[in-house]
């Protein structure tokens, strides 16, 4: 056992044990590549860091040569939050003072970002924001060889103000269509009622008269009532068609027209109605006086049933360069804030007749002075 022991202490003590060799080639090879890692690999690293941050710098000039021309605010924080940079409109935005140290959290407190941490990360971070009346999206850049972030506000107002005027518009267009259909169903039943009850009783006391003539005596007889009832029944026919396009419409125009559809309804409806006009009367293509009168007939319909008035008064001001036209009321009137909820009152429906002739329509209403309506078209003379 002892020799062995020392067999083994000369080993150890022996220089050309392979233990040794390999332990030296070990050191050896540690050694070479520290050599490597201080005199390539660092030194190249740091060259690849300095030419990243040129580059950087480079480019930061190049952005804040734009920079200021640019229309979006745009501002340079430090780690701590401090601005660095600010742009004219970030200037304007911010009322920022150039060489004031100020915070960005100081003039923008939902900008709370834990800034340090952000720039380390190179975090790139999106959120919106309002400040004053303008919506913005900010979008935070941090740049960690620079040890600075860099903060675009892009405003996006007038992308929301369309966003909401095309819902607003939706809206008004569904409710429009929503009317149409309502007003084509109700206009469908009146025809109907008038046919059935004037129309159609006239025509069959029409044929019970004559089938209950057995000889010439009796249609004789007969013959003064048949005569009373096919009267009534033209006189509703040509009322009906009025109704539905109005013949004195194209042969007499827009005024015409409208002044006798007034005097019947005054006298069906026991309301004061009065049209008058100004100026030179003259003719306007089908397609608006057709427009026109619908919303005269419209804007009527809204008075009989809704208005409450006494009387109503409609005003026609011609004139070369355009038509306006007045219609007024003394009723109850209502709220204009609130007209979108008044789908019923066909408002909606003028509204957009009027747009397609590029004209105007102004709305004035009260429970004192009841309801002025307002039209104006510029006049394309037949």
């Amino acid at each position: 056992m002892n020799t062995e022991f020392d067999h083994y202490l000369k080993l150890l003590g022996n220089p050309d044990n392979p233990v040794y060799l390999s332990f030296l080639f070990i050191i050896l090879f540690v050694f070479i590549i520290y050599i490597i890692y201080l005199k390539f690999f660092i030194p190249t690293k740091k060259k690849h860091l300095n030419e990243k941050r040129d580059l950087e710098l480079d480019n930061l000039r190049i952005i804040g040569a734009f920079s200021e021309s640019d229309p979006n605010p745009i501002v340079r924080t430090d780690t701590k939050g401090d601005i660095i940079y600010f742009n004219k409109s970030a200037q304007k935005l911010f009322s920022l003072e150039k060489g004031a140290k100020i915070n960005l959290k100081q003039v923008s407190p939902e900008l709370n970002f834990n800034y340090e941490k952000e720039i380390e990360n190179g975090s790139n971070i999106q959120v919106d924001m309002t400040i004053g009346d303008k919506h913005y999206s900010v979008y935070f850049y941090g740049i960690k060889t620079l040890q600075m972030a860099r903060i675009y506000f892009i405003d996006r107002t007038e992308r929301l103000i369309y966003q909401k005027q095309l819902i607003e518009s939706e809206q008004k267009f569904r409710s429009l269509s929503f009317y149409l259909q309502d007003h084509m169903e109700e206009e469908k039943e009146r025809i109907g009622l008038e046919l059935h009850d004037s129309i159609g009783q006239n025509l069959y006391l029409v044929k019970w008269k004559i089938n209950n003539s057995v000889d010439y005596e009796g249609f004789k007889t007969n013959v003064l009532e048949i005569n009373e009832a096919l009267e009534s029944t033209i006189i509703e026919l040509r009322e009906i068609l009025f109704n539905l396009k109005p013949k004195v419409l194209e042969d007499m125009g827009l005024f015409e027209a409208v002044r006798i559809l007034s005097d019947k309804i005054s006298i069906n409806f026991k309301i004061n109605g009065k049209v008058e006009y100004a100026g030179t009367p003259i003719r306007l293509d089908k397609k608006t006086e057709l427009y026109m009168f619908r919303i005269i007939q419209e804007s009527i319909s809204n008075i009989l049933r809704h208005s409450k008035a006494s009387g109503y008064f409609i005003q026609f001001v011609f004139s070369t360069a355009a038509l306006k036209i007045l219609i007024s009321d003394n009723g109850i009137g209502f709220n204009t804030d609130e007209i979108s909820q008044f789908k019923q009152y066909g408002i909606l429906n003028m509204s957009e007749r009027i747009k397609t002739l590029n004209g105007k329509m102004k709305i004035d209403s009260s429970d004192k002075d009841g309801t002025s309506l307002f039209f104006e078209i510029p006049c394309g003379a037949k």
